[in-house]
Protein backbone atom coordinates (compact mmCIF):
# COMPACT_ATOMS: atom_id res chain seq x y z
CA UNK A 1 0.00 0.00 0.00
CA UNK A 2 1.05 3.34 -1.00
CA UNK A 3 0.82 6.85 0.59
CA UNK A 4 -1.09 9.26 -1.27
CA UNK A 5 -1.27 13.23 -0.78
CA UNK A 6 -3.44 15.21 -2.26
CA UNK A 7 -1.92 18.90 -2.94
CA UNK A 8 -3.35 21.88 -5.04
CA UNK A 9 -0.14 20.60 -8.14
CA UNK A 10 -1.71 17.07 -8.11
CA UNK A 11 -1.21 13.84 -6.35
CA UNK A 12 1.90 12.53 -4.51
CA UNK A 13 2.36 9.05 -4.20
CA UNK A 14 4.94 8.06 -1.79
CA UNK A 15 5.82 3.89 -2.25
CA UNK A 16 6.25 1.69 1.09
CA UNK A 17 9.65 1.17 -0.88
CA UNK A 18 10.91 4.33 0.42
CA UNK A 19 9.92 3.37 4.08
CA UNK A 20 10.76 -0.22 4.01
CA UNK A 21 14.39 1.12 3.41
CA UNK A 22 14.62 3.40 6.35
CA UNK A 23 13.24 0.06 8.01
CA UNK A 24 16.16 -1.94 6.66
CA UNK A 25 18.85 0.62 7.43
CA UNK A 26 17.28 1.07 10.80
CA UNK A 27 18.50 -2.98 11.15
CA UNK A 28 22.10 -2.22 10.30
CA UNK A 29 22.38 0.38 13.59
CA UNK A 30 25.67 -1.31 15.96
CA UNK A 31 23.06 -1.78 18.44
CA UNK A 32 20.87 -4.08 16.05
CA UNK A 33 23.03 -5.82 13.63
CA UNK A 34 23.02 -9.72 13.64
CA UNK A 35 19.60 -9.56 16.21
CA UNK A 36 16.40 -8.14 14.20
CA UNK A 37 15.30 -9.24 10.97
CA UNK A 38 12.09 -8.29 9.12
CA UNK A 39 9.18 -10.82 9.15
CA UNK A 40 5.56 -11.32 7.80
CA UNK A 41 2.84 -10.60 10.11
CA UNK A 42 2.49 -14.07 11.04
CA UNK A 43 5.95 -14.85 12.31
CA UNK A 44 7.46 -16.00 9.19
CA UNK A 45 11.37 -14.61 8.38
CA UNK A 46 11.69 -12.41 5.00
CA UNK A 47 14.28 -13.30 2.95
CA UNK A 48 17.31 -15.00 4.49
CA UNK A 49 19.08 -14.06 7.62
CA UNK A 50 21.73 -12.93 5.65
CA UNK A 51 19.56 -10.34 3.05
CA UNK A 52 16.30 -9.65 1.94
CA UNK A 53 14.53 -7.60 -0.49
CA UNK A 54 13.32 -4.31 -0.08
CA UNK A 55 10.61 -4.65 -1.95
CA UNK A 56 9.61 -7.92 -0.19
CA UNK A 57 10.25 -5.74 3.26
CA UNK A 58 7.90 -3.41 1.46
CA UNK A 59 4.89 -5.77 1.10
CA UNK A 60 4.75 -6.62 4.53
CA UNK A 61 4.78 -2.83 6.13
CA UNK A 62 1.44 -0.86 6.55
CA UNK A 63 1.54 3.10 5.82
CA UNK A 64 -1.03 5.14 6.44
CA UNK A 65 -2.66 8.84 7.62
CA UNK A 66 -3.55 8.93 11.21
CA UNK A 67 -6.50 9.49 12.33
CA UNK A 68 -6.23 13.45 11.72
CA UNK A 69 -5.15 12.90 8.40
CA UNK A 70 -2.38 15.30 9.07
CA UNK A 71 0.21 12.69 10.47
CA UNK A 72 1.83 9.41 9.53
CA UNK A 73 1.74 5.53 11.19
CA UNK A 74 3.55 2.54 10.35
CA UNK A 75 3.09 -0.80 11.26
CA UNK A 76 5.47 -3.38 10.81
CA UNK A 77 7.01 -7.05 12.10
CA UNK A 78 10.06 -7.89 13.11
CA UNK A 79 11.70 -11.25 14.87
CA UNK A 80 14.75 -10.07 17.57
CA UNK A 81 17.52 -12.42 18.32
CA UNK A 82 16.97 -14.00 21.78
CA UNK A 83 18.57 -12.82 24.90
CA UNK A 84 18.33 -8.93 23.70
CA UNK A 85 16.07 -5.59 25.36
CA UNK A 86 13.29 -5.92 23.25
CA UNK A 87 12.91 -2.10 24.96
CA UNK A 88 16.54 -1.18 23.86
CA UNK A 89 16.22 -2.43 20.51
CA UNK A 90 12.62 -0.98 19.56
CA UNK A 91 13.84 1.93 20.84
CA UNK A 92 16.98 2.46 18.66
CA UNK A 93 14.23 1.19 15.40
CA UNK A 94 11.57 3.57 15.93
CA UNK A 95 14.14 6.85 16.69
CA UNK A 96 15.84 6.00 13.61
CA UNK A 97 12.97 5.32 12.08
CA UNK A 98 11.29 8.70 12.72
CA UNK A 99 14.41 10.71 12.48
CA UNK A 100 15.11 9.48 9.16
CA UNK A 101 11.22 10.33 7.68
CA UNK A 102 11.98 13.54 9.92
CA UNK A 103 14.46 14.11 7.44
CA UNK A 104 12.56 12.90 4.33
CA UNK A 105 8.95 14.09 4.90
CA UNK A 106 10.01 17.22 6.95
CA UNK A 107 8.05 15.78 10.26
CA UNK A 108 7.96 12.51 12.76
CA UNK A 109 5.37 10.42 11.92
CA UNK A 110 2.51 10.34 14.76
CA UNK A 111 3.21 6.36 15.67
CA UNK A 112 5.52 3.71 14.84
CA UNK A 113 3.53 0.06 15.89
CA UNK A 114 6.32 -2.76 16.02
CA UNK A 115 5.16 -6.07 16.04
CA UNK A 116 7.48 -8.36 17.41
CA UNK A 117 6.07 -11.90 15.91
CA UNK A 118 9.32 -14.33 16.85
CA UNK A 119 12.38 -14.77 18.70
CA UNK A 120 15.68 -16.11 17.14
CA UNK A 121 17.81 -18.75 18.73
CA UNK A 122 18.13 -22.40 16.99
CA UNK A 123 14.83 -22.01 15.91
CA UNK A 124 12.10 -18.98 15.71
CA UNK A 125 9.54 -19.09 18.76
CA UNK A 126 6.70 -17.71 17.70
CA UNK A 127 5.71 -14.67 19.91
CA UNK A 128 2.74 -12.28 19.80
CA UNK A 129 3.93 -8.81 20.95
CA UNK A 130 3.46 -5.10 20.02
CA UNK A 131 5.85 -2.01 20.66
CA UNK A 132 4.22 1.62 20.16
CA UNK A 133 6.01 4.40 20.08
CA UNK A 134 4.02 7.57 19.81
CA UNK A 135 5.49 10.91 18.70
CA UNK A 136 4.26 14.24 20.09
CA UNK A 137 3.66 17.34 17.10
CA UNK A 138 4.29 20.52 18.42
CA UNK A 139 1.78 23.26 17.24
Amino acid sequence: MSLYKKTDLGIIKISNVLFAQIIINSFKQKECVGKVWPATSKGKLIGSEQKFNVSDVASHILVKHSSDGMNLEIEFSIIIQFGNSISAITTVIADYIADSICDKLGKKPNRIKIHITGIKSKQIARRDLEVVKQYEHLG
